[in-house]
């Protein structure tokens, strides 16, 4: 059974006891943190850090919109809810992808609805599977900047800054990422195209969307350049048939 992360954030000290004895009996394994305030959930808060974030609109200084909105310009994934006793905000949470609307006092059976929903989200979202520090762990094939071979064991490289550790061969694990999206430009790297911000001539690197180096075997160099080139056509070329439908 996959574990979920949730985070709650709600100012009022009962209900964020209830909410939290709701999420932690709606599954089989699941990791819960509370915080009494959005800039508390806001400090502790990194994309992926949680599958799911269930907010209170109504806190003393800011809101959970104000902080859902600040999650949002940097993770656009994490699932959120909102827990309020107000309709009023129904279009916010809409503009904000929040998942749920939930009206106070909160009923159990929407906090397992939405737990099943985050659930099944996380099971059908391509992943690459890995064991690290003993732990198994699903890494979504968008948040990877690229992977990397040190020795006997392979580095994984997260948007937000992680690293995994895991033993294997980018030889036989290159496979198992989407052709499509992943290009082995060195015997040691293989990149994820789409997080690619620029080419280094110079130092014969890709420039991540970090600023990282990736390197890129000098004798396969215009390959690499040229499926990188056809990486962003396709993406063009997709974006224009989503205009001519809409």
């Amino acid at each position: 059974m996959e574990t979920l992360h949730v985070g709650i954030c709600e100012d009022d000290k009962q209900e964020r006891i209830r909410l939290l004895e709701m999420v932690t009996s709606s599954v089989e394994k699941v990791t819960v943190e509370a915080f009494e305030s959005a800039e508390e959930l806001l400090d502790a808060f990194y994309p992926g850090k949680f599958d799911l974030v269930i907010l209170d609109i109504f806190m003393k200084e800011m809101t959970g919109v104000e902080a859902l909105e600040k999650i949002r310009k940097n993770d656009g994934r994490t699932v959120a809810a909102f827990a309020t006793t107000s309709q009023d905000f129904a279009l916010e949470s809409y503009r904000l992808h929040a998942a749920r609307y939930l009206e106070k006092p909160v009923k159990e059976e929407e906090i397992r609805d939405l737990m099943q929903e985050v659930l099944q989200k996380k099971l059908l979202e391509p992943h690459y599977e890995i064991v690290s520090r003993g732990e198994k762990e699903r890494i979504p094939f968008d948040r990877i900047l690229f992977v990397e071979q040190k020795g006997k064991n392979l580095v994984v490289h997260l948007d937000d800054k992680r690293e995994f550790l895991t033993r294997g061969k980018l030889d036989e694990e290159e496979p198992k990422f989407p052709s499509s999206r992943f290009l082995r430009c060195h015997k040691s790297f293989l990149v994820n195209l789409a997080k690619i911000r620029g080419i280094n001539r110079e130092l014969n690197t890709f420039v991540m969307e970090d600023g990282q180096n990736v390197h890129i075997h000098r004798q396969g160099f215009f390959a690499s350049k040229r499926a990188y080139e056809q990486y962003l056509f396709s993406i063009a070329e997709g974006w224009k048939e989503q205009g001519k439908e809409e």
